[in-house]
């Protein structure tokens, strides 16, 4: 996957701090994905949201990354802000164009899964949706529309 606006190179180190910072291990596809990109914002971005009432289809805005200058496009970060609001089993990947996630399953039956928070559902109301069983078959999923960036190719 192609991605604009990523954060800085990243070494395995750097991630093998980040999980034994957070206590918690990432899968291999989703780590191939930070040592390449470090997040940004993908020229494919849309995906489904099997389930969601009224607003099937999501875009996403950026992939969160580590040690990013922004503070609010960091995976840390996103993990202090939403702790008590998205589970301790998963981790805020990336952010749509509004205040909902895209989340990975780091731990439980689901782990790996890539899932949808839904920031603006009713307390009781359903607030996750899983969109894949793991971030290849998320990625392998995203489509892209004349508003998704482009990556010029030289």
């Amino acid at each position: 996957m192609q991605t604009v606006e990523g954060g800085p190179l990243l070494s395995e180190d750097s991630i093998r701090s980040f999980e034994l910072q957070h206590g918690l291990g990432l899968p291999g596809r989703y780590r191939e994905f930070l040592l390449a990109t470090n997040g940004g914002r993908p020229e494919r971005d849309l995906f489904m949201i099997e389930g969601l009432p009224e607003n099937s289809l999501g875009r996403i805005h950026l992939f969160l990354g580590l040690n990013d200058p922004i503070e609010s496009c960091n995976l840390g970060w996103n993990l202090r802000v939403f702790e008590g609001r998205i589970p301790a089993w998963l981790l805020p990947i990336a952010t749509t164009e509004g205040a909902d996630k895209i989340c990975l399953a780091t731990a439980g039956d689901d782990l790996g899964g890539v899932f949808f928070w839904d920031a603006y559902a009713e307390a009781d109301a359903k607030r996750f949706y899983l969109l894949a069983d793991d971030f290849g078959a998320f990625v392998s999923s995203l489509l892209a529309d004349d508003l998704s960036p482009r990556i010029s190719r030289s």
